[in-house]
Order: C-alpha cells, then sequence, then structure tokens
C-alpha cells in the first residue's frame, strides 16, 4: 500500500514553506510618489512619538507631541537630555521655546532657537515637509520612494502607515554629517477638515 506522502516531495515542500514565510514577514513596500502628493493637504494634524538624536559620540532621545494648525505649530518635547519638558511654539516669524527651568525664549526661526534653547540641529522648516513624506520647497533630489536629498541633509523614509486614507511616514531618518536625527512616530490624528479629499 502506497504512504499517504511521498517523501520525494519534502524537499520542495519545505523550500515552498521557507519561501511563503519570508514573504509574509516582509516590511509593505513604500508608496510611490504619486501617492504622497495628497498629503500636501494635510496642514491640521497632531502626531506622537520619540525623538533619537546622535551628534558625533552624544546621544539624546525624547517623547515629542507635535500638533500642527495650518502654519502655526506646537511641539511638546519631554525629557530632552533627562530635563524635564520644552514647549516650543510656533507661527511665522514669531517662535518662542519655554523650558523646564523656567526659561523662555524667542527668535524668528525655530532652528535658531532649538540650537540656542537645546543645543540640537533640528530642521523643523523643513520636517514639516519630510515628516508628511513630501520635500520641502526648494531644491532637492528625490532618490526613490524611500531617498531624498535636500540641502545638507539626507533623508529616509523607513516606514509608512496607513491613517485614514493616506499613507503617512511613521519611522523618518535625517542624516547631515555626523549629526542624525530619528523620528519615529506611533501615532497619527487627522483632524477631520483635512481628510476631505479634493474631488478629482
Amino acid at each position: 500500500m502506497k504512504s499517504p506522502l511521498d517523501y520525494r516531495y519534502l524537499p520542495a515542500c519545505l523550500l515552498l514553506m521557507v519561501l511563503f514565510s519570508g514573504c509574509a514577514s516582509q516590511p509593505l513596500p513604500p508608496p510611490q510618489s504619486q501617492e504622497l502628493q495628497a498629503n500636501a493637504r494635510l496642514w491640521n494634524w497632531q502626531a506622537q512619538g520619540r525623538l533619537a538624536i546622535k551628534d558625533g559620540e552624544e546621544r539624546h532621545s525624547a517623547n515629542l507631541d507635535w500638533q500642527q494648525q495650518g502654519f502655526s505649530y506646537q511641539l511638546m518635547i519631554f525629557g530632552p537630555m533627562g530635563q524635564g519638558t520644552a514647549r516650543l511654539d510656533g507661527q511665522p516669524f514669531r517662535v518662542t521655546l519655554a523650558t523646564s527651568d523656567g526659561q523662555t525664549l524667542e527668535a524668528s526661526s525655530p532652528e535658531e532657537l532649538i540650537r540656542q534653547g537645546l543645543g540640537w540641529e533640528f530642521p523643523l522648516s523643513n520636517l514639516i515637509y519630510w515628516v508628511r513624506g513630501l520635500p520641502a520647497p526648494g531644491q532637492h533630489l528625490l532618490v526613490d520612494s524611500r531617498n531624498l536629498i535636500q540641502g545638507n541633509w539626507e533623508i529616509e523614509w523607513r516606514r509608512f502607515s496607513q491613517v485614514d486614507g493616506y499613507s503617512l511616514p511613521s519611522l523618518l531618518i535625517a542624516r547631515h554629517g555626523d549629526f542624525e536625527l530619528r523620528l519615529a512616530i506611533n501615532s497619527w490624528q487627522l483632524h477631520p477638515a483635512t481628510q476631505e479629499k479634493e474631488s478629482q
């Protein structure tokens, strides 16, 4: 009587199982550039996650709560360099930073203010676009759907999430020489007014 399992085919079966299991564990492919164009309409949102900054041998991390309303924004940074909370409020041509030690600083650009108050290189004016998977206005080189070169920065979008029909980055890495900034977003919230897509 013939055995119900023909062992001659066992190696082939095992190979197929390995191939299928490998495919299931692969990350989803990044969205195409045209899919990300819809993100340019998103100007009212909240993103929560974690920052990791490496500057040469120095490393810092902090939790981040970012609220964007048009061209105005508020960033709550919890635990920068092990120190309390910092709050950054910005609107065109006026940015203030309040730190946990009672200091309030003001400047015309967020980059200058964050460098002065926290000692970080933090290209916020461009990050407002990069965090949505878009190049900032100005010259840039879009290498592919995951990589962008703009100014002196190399941007890598490593992971994306689907949020209310939009593909939004969930892990962004920005490098400038020996400086590296990682922004991992674990929660996106789009305000209702931004979820209405334009009629085609």
